[in-house]
């Protein structure tokens, strides 16, 4: 048995089951994918779809299920009683979807296949509200939205947010700040020294901009060689090849590629003080993983706590008075607030950042659970 096999089964038989699991698969349209709402205690689950050439189907769901997972944690954190959201009465669970397969270049063909999946989620009456993530995209939203309205993600001309991710990388920006304060007692990134994995995606690259304009000294990787370099040197960053990325000597590590990369193999080659990032599920076993940096004297920040700036500002959607950007970057702003509190919680009970924040997070999900 495989080790992605293993983290299947760990989640289909964990003490924690899914609030509802959707399997699809349409062979005339070559559409294979899967919705999962890991928990709607407190809300429709929430969370984006993801396009990707999953190499095997067992694959896909793992993905999809620590993704959902995530999401619950993400959205619970989020969402906390002197946010916005809060004050108007708008909460989500947590959920995501995988489409599995190459993403087509036959525009009408795939016009198709998301008006099929958009009518898949109108068939779920709102109990799953999507958005785009890896592999889709504004326009893709725009088409979905032709089908069902538990969509979000789309222009702003539209009443949407647009594409979330400069608002997740404000979010990772926000929550490096109390990192750095954390560290170094200063929430400054001049001269600080930062390696992005990732620096030619939608969020490294945003984010290696913001953080260029504040002084930080940056290195970056990325597996489109091409458009790392255009990057790098736009923002005056070191390239190195991806698989050296993690033995650079840095202040920051900041991951924004896929998951699952701090691992047995990276962690030991680890140089820095901070793992921040805006990548989902960074860590191939959470809670051993984070203990294991934690024991080399690394903080590493909860994707589901950095990262939430994205779907922040998705939610904002379905705000009763419709989006409104201020009320949304209020709320992403809150990022360090929520931070700086789990922070000092992991240092009073010796705990890693990230037993904090899903403490945090299981709680506010009991409290709905036990007001019901």
């Amino acid at each position: 048995m495989t080790d992605i096999e293993k983290k299947l089964i760990e989640y289909l038989e964990s003490e924690h089951k899914f609030a509802q699991m959707v399997l699809w698969n349409d062979e005339r349209l070559g559409l294979e994918l899967s919705i999962i709402m890991d928990d709607t205690t407190l809300g429709p689950g929430l969370g984006g779809t993801r396009w990707r050439a999953y190499p095997t189907r067992t694959e896909a769901l793992v993905d999809n299920s620590r993704l959902a997972r995530g999401m619950t944690y993400k959205l619970a954190l989020a969402v906390g009683k002197d946010t916005e959201l809060a004050k108007a009465g708008v909460s989500f669970g947590g959920g995501k979807a995988v489409i599995r397969g190459e993403s087509t270049q036959d525009k009408s063909k795939r016009e198709d296949q998301l008006r099929a999946y958009a009518a898949l989620i109108n068939s779920l009456g709102g109990r799953f509200i999507t958005s785009i993530d890896v592999g889709t995209s504004v326009e893709d939203a725009i088409t979905m939205r032709g089908v069902t309205k538990w969509v979000g993600g789309l222009p702003q001309e539209m009443g949407g947010s647009g594409d979330p991710s400069p608002a997740t990388a404000m979010g990772v920006i926000w929550g490096l700040r109390a990192c750095v304060g954390a560290v170094y007692d200063t929430d400054s990134f001049k001269d600080k020294t930062i390696a992005i994995q990732g620096i030619a995606g939608k969020v490294g690259s945003t984010l290696a901009r913001d953080l260029a304009r504040e002084g930080a000294i940056l290195i970056g990787s990325g597996r489109n060689q091409s458009t790392a370099q255009k990057i790098a040197t736009e923002v005056g960053a070191k390239l190195v090849p991806p698989d050296e990325i993690y033995e650079q000597e840095c202040d920051i590590f900041s991951a924004n590629a896929f998951g699952g990369i701090l691992n047995d193999d990276t962690i030991p080659k680890l140089r820095c003080r901070i793992t921040a990032g805006g990548a989902n599920n960074q860590l191939w076993d959470p809670l051993r993983h984070a203990a294991m940096l934690q024991d080399r004297g690394i903080l590493h920040a909860p994707e589901f706590w950095i990262n939430g700036g994205g779907v922040i500002n998705v939610a904002h959607e379905f705000h009763p008075q419709g989006y409104s950007q201020e009320r949304a970057f209020a709320d992403i702003k809150r990022i360090y607030d929520r931070g700086k509190e789990m922070i000092e919680i992991s240092r009073r009970e010796k705990l890693p950042l990230l037993t904090a924040a899903m403490r945090l997070a299981e709680d506010r999900i009991r409290k709905a659970k036990t007001a019901d």
